[in-house]
């Protein structure tokens, strides 16, 4: 049993800290009903396996009785401290390994009630966004990876003064390229994922997301849950590999501004 326990301790203590070159912005569905109509989120973002953090601010805004446009951003980090070593022996040391990344998206869609009461809002936007990560693996070693995204964004929500709620069914079309990079250290695990960015430029990924809404009529808490499911190599269905971030959790506040009305 000790020997078992020794070799955890040196698996924990040699593991390296997790870099993702794609991650998913929290989807955007400001449930919009009339013109001259203004959504703000401000959110606090977190990522699930990567284990990012940062803040997203978005901002939707009605031009016409059933068209409103959007643009949303994002910028998010992680630092670590590595331990290296071989426990048994007694010698250990450290370093730094980081991350960060930003991105920006506008959109332009339609949106209307389906009942008279106009609780009930669907909504579609279709958009480009761009962004980048840049991860340093220390020893010299970093990378830039690029990424330009095209998406469609329909979403079905449930709309009362006191509380929210909104399914969000995304498709993302994504093209990575990298811009920078320098891999030098033989020890660098990174450098298989380098090369599988490029062997693997495009993907689609599937982005659902789910957002609840509640408190004041104009003010109110906001929590969500955004994921990405990437497009198998084979086509056969989806999942989510080692270079994307699967989840992103976010919590914040939405001020909806509405229209003057004479």
């Amino acid at each position: 049993m000790k020997r078992y326990t020794s070799l955890l301790v040196l698996v924990i203590m040699t593991a390296s800290c997790t870099h993702v070159y794609y991650a998913p912005n929290t989807a955007n569905a400001p449930l919009l009903s009339e013109k001259g109509e203004t959504r703000i989120n401000a959110l606090y973002s977190a990522g699930g396996v990567s284990e990012f953090s940062g803040g997203e601010l978005q901002v939707a805004h009605a031009i016409g009785k059933n068209f409103g446009l959007m643009v949303n951003g994002m910028a998010v980090s992680r630092s670590d401290e590595i331990t290296d070593g071989d426990f048994n022996s007694g010698t250990t040391a450290s370093h730094t390994e980081k991350g960060n990344g930003s991105y920006i998206e506008f959109a332009g869609g339609y949106f209307t009630t389906l009942d008279k009461s106009k609780k009930i809002v669907f909504e579609t936007y279709g958009g480009f966004g761009a962004g980048s990560a840049k991860n340093d693996y220390d020893f010299g070693d970093y990378s830039k990876v690029n990424s330009a995204k095209i998406f469609i964004q329909p979403s079905i929500g449930y709309r009362t003064n006191y509380f929210e709620m909104a399914v969000v069914p995304k498709v993302s079309f994504i093209n990575w390229n990298i811009k920078e990079k320098r891999i030098s250290n033989q020890g660098n695990s990174d450098a298989g994922e380098i090369a599988a960015i490029e062997s693997k430029p495009h993907f689609v990924a599937f982005e659902p997301a789910l957002l609840l809404r509640a408190g004041g009529k104009d003010f109110k808490a906001q929590a969500s849950l955004s994921f990405s499911n990437t497009q198998s190599s084979s086509g056969s269905g989806y999942r989510t590999d080692d270079l994307i971030e699967g989840l992103n959790a976010s919590i914040g506040i939405s001020i909806n501004l509405r229209p003057n009305k004479k």
